[in-house]
């Protein structure tokens, strides 16, 4: 029998060559969804599962084609909860966390940890679902599926050599949290990790009572650019309370080591869903280039997004506005060229960043993928000198190197992905990239 390897976390940038990510493959949950639980569930249109799943494994298997590992959270929750106790515990929490009445918690403890993790994730329907589902109205579950664990960089977020688990903003999104929570502190190969690797955890002291209404800050709005900055958007999702509890648990761990983070930039973005997550108008493609949504970021734009500049360096945090992000990068030594999503025609801006045109999700330094139907971005790319294949043009060809130190923008199909309202980048969450 092989010893069990740990994982070391280390996202210390959003370029360097993935070595280890985690996805869900969309499974029973989202199957379940009708239209009248769209809404609360935070779609816009239900999902052709098995399409769904088609396009999610080919996402994965170009993801494989570069990293070292590519893990299903699916997977890493069912063998979080082996130990019986741990999955006692777990459905206590979840007992606490949304009130789960008795007969339904007993359910779950009867269960086997795979079983278990597979309802908390897939849902359980009521043995008479006629009897306990008003059909014009309301749509309900014994234990509520939560489809929107297809997007994996939200519930929790490596951030250097340690992690945050995030809370959510949403009632849909809530349990996520907490099925990241058990895996950081449970898996096998995760749980050497101490709460001293912790940056940010509002799920923990919501179950046990201590506090009523944490503050929300989601992973969509967290890029680490490099070992020393970040950038947080300030979004609808995420509240600047809680961006600013992030930055005071970076600023603490600074002053017992000096290598750790010097700025947190916080990006004032405005509450809307079309730009929910700061990774919807901006991402890292390369060392020196970002895919942006252009009204947000070019001078002179009367939308142009200003940007709070957090310094970690000193005892308590010093604050300072800018007038945009890549003012504020260029700032703190990091000069980006911009590339515009949806290209130079307003329109197709509009339509492509909806679209996730701008969250581009990246494999390698200059190896990025991003969906087809975004074609007016992939041109944009194209003339930054990025080659256009296709994933079935990667997966074809074995003798295609993406590590042959070219730009590449691999174009996975996404016809039923993109109904969600996510990208690439929202469907991973890294747990290590290459370097430090």
């Amino acid at each position: 029998m092989q010893p069990i390897q740990p994982i070391q976390l280390s996202v210390f940038s959003e370029t360097a060559r993935l070595k280890q990510v985690v996805v869900h493959n969309p499974g029973p949950e989202v199957d379940q969804m009708v239209p009248g639980m769209m809404e609360k569930l935070l779609f816009d249109d239900i999902l052709y599962g098995d399409l769904a799943r088609h396009e999610h494994r080919q996402f994965r298997q170009v993801l494989a084609r570069v990293a070292d590992e590519v893990l299903d959270i699916q997977d890493l929750f069912i063998e979080s909860l082996q130990n019986e106790g741990v999955k006692l515990a777990f459905v206590e929490d979840l007992r606490r966390l949304v009130g789960l009445p008795d007969d339904t918690c007993n359910l779950l403890r009867d269960m086997s940890s795979a079983e278990a993790a597979s309802s908390v994730i897939g849902g359980v329907a009521w043995d008479d679902m006629r009897g306990h589902t008003r059909w014009e109205e309301e749509f309900d579950y014994r234990v509520r599926p939560i489809p929107n664990l297809l997007f994996m960089r939200d519930p929790a977020s490596v951030i250097g050599d340690g992690y945050s688990v995030n809370s959510m903003a949403t009632w849909a999104r809530e349990r996520e949290s907490l099925i990241l929570s058990y895996v950081f502190r449970h898996h096998p190969r995760l749980k050497h990790h101490t709460d001293q690797d912790k940056w940010f955890d509002q799920v923990t002291p919501l179950v046990r009572g201590e506090i009523k209404a944490p503050v929300s800050l989601e992973g969509g709005d967290i890029l680490v650019l490099n070992h020393k900055v970040l950038a947080v958007g300030c979004s609808e999702r995420s509240q600047a309370d809680a961006i600013h509890l992030l930055a005071e648990s970076l600023r603490a761990h600074r002053a017992e080591d000096e290598s750790s983070f010097d700025h947190l930039l916080m990006v004032l973005m405005p509450k809307k869903r079309s730009a929910m997550h700061l990774d919807t108008i901006f991402t890292r493609t390369s060392e020196d280039e970002c895919l942006v949504y252009p009204p947000y970021f070019v001078e002179g734009s009367p939308e142009l997004l200003n940007v709070t500049s957090i310094d970690l360096r000193h005892g308590e945090l010093r604050m300072s506005t800018h007038p945009s992000l890549l003012k504020s990068l260029k700032a703190v030594g990091i000069d980006l060229k911009p590339i515009f999503c949806g290209g130079t025609d307003p329109i197709m801006q509009q339509r492509e960043q909806w679209t996730d045109g701008a969250n581009a999700f990246c494999l390698a330094p200059g190896v990025i993928t991003s969906y087809s139907r975004n074609i007016a971005t992939a041109d944009s790319l194209d003339k930054a000198g990025y080659q256009v294949v296709t994933a079935q043009q990667v997966l074809a060809n074995a003798g295609l190197d993406l590590l042959d130190g070219g730009k590449y923008l691999v174009q996975i199909e996404a016809s039923e992905l993109s109904r969600a309202r996510g990208g690439p980048r929202c469907m991973t969450m890294p747990l290590s990239r290459e370097g430090a």
